[in-house]
């Protein structure tokens, strides 16, 4: 249970359901809406609370996080890196991108994770090979913790009030 929150709170759609969430209700009705996200996505109220409320971050639950997560994670903060990237005026990412965040996020978190590879044919061929292994461990991760997806969070904000 610890594990999934945290790994839910280093997410992409957790930043976006708590800013959502933030800018749309205040007060009462926020606390609400905490609440029905809580049960939606079976987390404790209290640290949902503190994690939209108080933007608290919850401690991870390993010693030695398993590379799946890492890579689950790393594929995470590359959405969010891009997602702030699609919103700032100047950069090109919208027009590279046309909307597609998940492709290029897992591309650049298998670049992030390849270290010490000198020859380009070499990087290139371990980047095709991981990119499709990350790819599915991503899904998996998801399914597994029973985790939004970026596609899922439209959804969820409907549940919520909320118009995406």
């Amino acid at each position: 249970m610890k594990a999934r929150f945290f790994l839910f709170a280093n997410s992409y759609s957790a930043k976006k359901i708590s800013i959502y969430l933030k800018v749309k209700f205040g007060g009462k009705k926020l606390t609400k809406a905490i609440k029905r996200l809580s049960v939606i996505l079976e987390f404790g109220y209290k640290q949902t609370t503190d994690f939209i409320i108080l933007d608290s971050k919850p401690k991870c639950p390993y010693k030695r996080l398993p590379n799946s997560l890492r890579i689950y994670l790393e594929i995470e903060n590359e959405l969010m890196k891009l997602s702030e990237e699609k919103l700032d005026e100047y950069s090109t990412a919208s027009e590279d991108y046309q909307r597609q965040l998940l492709c290029p996020a897992i591309e650049r978190a298998v670049g992030n994770l390849l270290e010490n590879i000198n020859d380009d044919t070499k990087f290139q061929r371990l980047m095709e090979e991981k990119f499709k292994s990350s790819f599915r461990i991503y899904y998996k991760v998801a399914y597994k913790y029973g985790l939004p997806t970026m596609r899922v969070v439209p959804f969820v904000l409907r549940l919520l009030g909320c118009n995406y």
